[in-house]
C-alpha cells in the first residue's frame, strides 16, 4: 500500500505542514534536567531529520502543583530558559516544535511536586491514592492565567504552537467528568457548566496570544469509563472549543485508570478511529488522532475513511526516527514498527525512569555519537535471534564484514516463538525489519549452519548471541512422560494441543502460553461475526471444551510483566476461563495429570497435556569454544542471562557490545 493521503500538505491555524503525519507528546523521563537538555535536543533533532511535519512536546506544567517528575515547571526560570533553548534547536533543525501545556489535577503525586494535588472536587485518585483539594474560584481564575501565561511564554520563546493537555484524566478533563466534577456553582453541575473551564482556558489564551499563534486542544474522545462523560457531551465539548478559538483538536482515548487497553497491543490497529471521527463530523476545524495508528495502513485508512485530518502517534518514532521520512519515500520495508509493548516506554515512565524502546536501543541516547569503526573487521555473530540480528546489524553499520550464522531454518530464535501469542504477531514486523536491513547491509546471512571452531577462529571477532532453551527441572519427576512438552515445543507447532491442560509456571511465559492456548482453542472472531451477521444463533462458542489451569508457585501470576500490560493480561486470562492456581508447586507428573501441592495440602490435577514453563538456561555450547583471552567471545542476550525473558536487554546489550567492536 502506498499512501497517498498522509503526503499531502496541511494546515493548523496559521502553521503550514507538509504532510499529515505529526509527532504526538511523549516523556523521555529527563525533562527539566539541564544536564540532559543536550540529550533531549537530539532526540527531537532525530525526528526533525526523520521528517516530522510538527512535533508535540511532553507535559509543561502551567503551576506546579500540576507538575511532577520529568515535567518542566513553567515557573521555574531555568526550566523557562531551557525550553528557549530546546525551541531554538529545533527551529535552527528546520522543524516546528509545539509546547504541551498540562496541569495534571488529581494524578499529580503530592510526593513529587511538594505540594497538595488540586482538582474540580475533593475526589481521591485510584491512581495515585490521594485526595486532592477542591479548586477554589480564585484558584481557578489563577490556574487559567496561568494556562494563558504559558500560551504567550511559548509563543515568545519560539515555538510554533502550544497543545492545552485536556485529556487523560488531567485537570481540564476531570473539569468536564462528572466522576470527578461535583461542583455546584458556574463550573460544575450541569453540561455547560461541565465545559466551561475548558471553553474559557481556550478563549483566554487566544486574548493573550492573537489569531495568528496555533492553539492545540487534546480533549477525550471517550474516557471509558463508566459514568463518566457521555459521546453526546463530547460533541458538545468540541464544538464549544471550536467556537473558543482552538485552531485544531488532538482526540486522546481513556484514563491512566480506566479498565480497557488504549494503547497495548491487544488493542486493533485503528481501533479508536471511529470515535475520532465523530468529534470530526460535529466541528469544522482539524482534527487530529493517535491512538493505535502505529503503521502507514493504519494512518493512511483512518484519513481515508474522513476520520481524521491528522494523525500524531507518539511511540512508533520511539521505534523508527524516520517513521514520516520513510512513509514519504515509500520504504516500507525499512520501517522500524512500533510493537506496543510498554516495556522501555511507558512502564519505564510510569516507574520514574529514562524511556527508551524495545526495537531501537539508540531511542533516548541519539546525543551519543555514531561512530565508524576506524579498522573495519571480520566478524562472526552466532544465534539469529533479535540479539544476535541487532549485532550483526550495528556491526554492519560501523562498517565491519558480518557473518551471521543460525542453527535454525529461520532467523527470530526465543522473538519469533513469542509471535504467536495473542497480540504478539506483531513481533514478526521486527524481524522482518531486521532481515531488510542485514539485506541492504550485507550481511552474509547463513542459516541451518552451525560453524565449527575452526571456522570461528577465522574471524577477527566473535559474538555469541545463542540465547535460550527451556529449562526443564531435574527434580520434577514425570517430566519426560509423553504428556509433557515444553512452552517451545508447544509455540512452535510441534505438539496438538489437549483438551485438559496444566501449566506449570505462571510467570509471564506460562501466562503468555495460558492466553495463546485459550485463543487458540476458541473460534476466531471472523467466524463468530459470520454466524452473527446471518442469524444463526447455535454458534458454539468454541469448536471443543478445553480446560487449562495454570499452576503458579508464586501468589502473584504474571510476576514480571511491565505494569502497563499486566492488568490487561490477567483480563484476557479471566475472560476465556483459565484457572488459575496461586502457591502450588508441581511434584510430579504421572499418567493422566499432575500433583501438585503447598504448605497446607496436596492436589492432582486431572490433565492429558502438561507444558512446562519452568523458566530458561542459556545456550553454552558455544562460550568456550575458541578458548580464553583475547580470543573469547563476546556474549550477548539470553546466552549471557537466561532470566525471565527480556528482549529489551537483549538488544540493548547487542547494541552496546557492536559498538566496542
Amino acid at each position: 500500500m502506498i499512501p497517498t493521503l498522509l503526503l499531502r500538505p496541511g494546515r493548523i491555524g496559521s502553521l503550514a505542514l507538509d504532510h499529515r503525519m505529526l509527532m504526538g507528546a511523549m516523556h523521555l523521563g529527563i525533562e527539566g534536567d539541564r544536564s540532559q537538555l543536550g540529550q533531549l535536543a537530539a532526540f527531537y533533532e532525530e525526528r526533525v531529520r526523520g521528517g516530522a511535519a510538527l512535533i508535540v512536546t511532553g507535559h509543561a506544567a502551567v503551576l506546579p502543583e500540576g507538575g511532577g517528575h520529568g515535567m518542566y515547571d513553567l515557573t521555574a526560570a531555568d526550566h523557562r530558559e531551557q525550553l528557549r533553548e530546546l525551541a531554538g534547536r529545533i527551529r535552527a533543525a528546520g522543524g516546528k516544535l509545539a509546547l504541551q501545556l498540562t496541569h495534571t489535577g488529581r494524578y499529580a503525586r503530592g510526593e513529587e511536586t511538594g505540594l497538595a494535588p488540586r482538582a474540580p472536587s475533593a475526589i481521591a485518585s485510584r491512581l495515585t491514592r490521594e485526595t486532592p483539594e477542591a479548586l477554589t474560584l480564585a484558584d481557578i481564575a489563577r490556574v487559567q492565567e496561568a494556562f494563558a501565561e504559558g500560551a504567550a511564554f511559548a509563543r515568545d520563546a519560539g515555538f510554533h504552537a502550544i497543545e492545552i493537555m485536556g485529556s487523560e484524566g488531567y485537570l481540564l478533563n476531570e473539569f468536564m467528568s462528572p466522576l470527578t466534577n461535583a461542583r455546584d456553582d458556574g463550573y460544575g453541575g450541569t453540561l455547560e457548566g461541565r465545559i466551561r473551564m475548558s471553553a474559557e482556558v481556550v478563549a483566554r489564551i487566544r486574548e493573550r496570544v492573537g489569531r495568528e499563534f496555533p492553539v492545540i486542544f487534546r480533549m477525550s474522545g471517550d474516557d471509558c469509563m463508566d459514568g463518566s462523560t457521555t459521546p453526546a457531551e463530547t460533541l458538545a465539548l468540541a464544538r464549544a472549543l471550536e467556537r473558543s478559538g482552538a485552531d485544531a483538536l488532538n482526540v486522546g482515548i481513556g484514563w491512566h485508570e480506566s479498565r480497557l487497553p488504549t494503547v497495548g497491543a491487544t488493542v486493533p490497529a485503528g481501533a479508536f478511529a471511529h470515535i475520532v471521527g465523530a468529534v470530526r463530523g460535529a466541528v469544522g476545524i482539524p482534527v487530529i488522532g493517535a491512538n493505535r495508528l502505529h503503521t502507514p495502513e493504519a494512518a493512511e485508512q483512518a484519513l481515508a475513511r474522513g476520520d481524521m485530518d491528522f494523525v500524531a502517534p507518539a511511540r512508533p518514532w520511539l521505534a523508527d526516527p524516520e517513521f514520516a521520512r520513510k512513509i514519504l519515500q515509500a520504504d516500507r520495508d525499512g520501517l522500524n514498527v512500533c510493537l506496543a509493548c510498554n516495556q522501555a516506554c511507558l512502564d519505564r515512565a510510569f516507574a520514574r525512569k529514562t524511556v527508551g524502546c524495545l526495537v531501537n536501543p539508540r531511542a533516548g541516547r541519539e546525543a551519543e555519537p555514531f561512530v565508524r569503526a576506524a579498522a573495519p573487521l571480520t566478524v562472526a555473530v552466532v544465534g539469529g535471534g533479535v540479539a544476535g540480528l541487532q549485532a550483526a546489524k550495528t556491526a554492519a553499520e560501523r562498517g565491519h564484514a558480518v557473518t551471521l550464522f543460525e542453527a535454525r531454518e529461520r532467523l527470530g530464535g526465543q522473538f519469533l516463538l513469542a509471535s504467536r501469542i495473542p497480540g504478539k504477531a506483531v513481533f514478526r514486523e521486527t524481524l522482518r525489519y531486521y532481515t531488510v536491513a542485514l539485506q541492504r547491509l550485507g550481511v552474509d546471512v547463513r542459516t541451518n549452519v552451525s560453524p565449527s571452531a575452526d571456522e570461528l577462529r577465522a574471524f577477527d571477532r566473535v559474538v555469541v548471541a545463542t540465547g535460550v532453551q527451556p529449562h526443564v527441572p531435574e527434580t520434577l519427576a514425570g517430566a519426560d512422560l509423553p504428556l509433557v512438552c515444553t512452552y517451545a515445543e508447544l509455540l512452535a507447532g510441534g505438539r496438538p494441543l489437549g483438551r485438559r491442560i496444566v501449566i506449570v509456571g505462571g510467570g509471564g511465559i506460562g501466562s503468555d502460553v495460558a492466553h495463546y492456548i485459550a485463543e487458540t482453542a476458541a473460534l476466531r472472531p471472523d467466524v463468530h461475526a459470520f454466524f452473527a451477521e446471518r442469524g444463526y444463533a447455535a454458534a458454539p462458542a468454541q469448536a471443543a471444551p478445553v480446560r487449562i489451569t495454570l499452576v503458579s508457585r508464586s501468589e502473584k501470576v504474571a510476576k514480571g510483566v511491565g505494569v502497563t500490560t499486566r492488568w490487561v493480561l490477567l483480563e484476557e486470562l479471566k475472560r476465556r476461563g483459565v484457572d488459575v492456581l496461586k502457591g502450588y508447586r508441581c511434584r510430579a507428573v504421572v499418567p493422566g495429570g499432575v500433583w501438585v501441592e503447598n504448605d497446607v495440602e496436596e492436589r492432582f490435577l486431572e490433565a492429558d497435556q502438561v507444558v512446562l514453563c519452568t523458566g530458561q538456561r542459556s545456550r553454552t555450547e558455544w562460550m568456550g569454544l575458541l578458548g580464553e583471552g583475547d580470543r573469547r567471545p563476546d556474549v550477548v542476550g539470553g546466552a549471557s542471562d537466561a532470566a525471565e525473558l527480556n528482549a529489551a536487554r537483549a538488544i540493548r546489550q547487542a547494541y552496546e557490545i557492536a559498538m566496542t567492536l
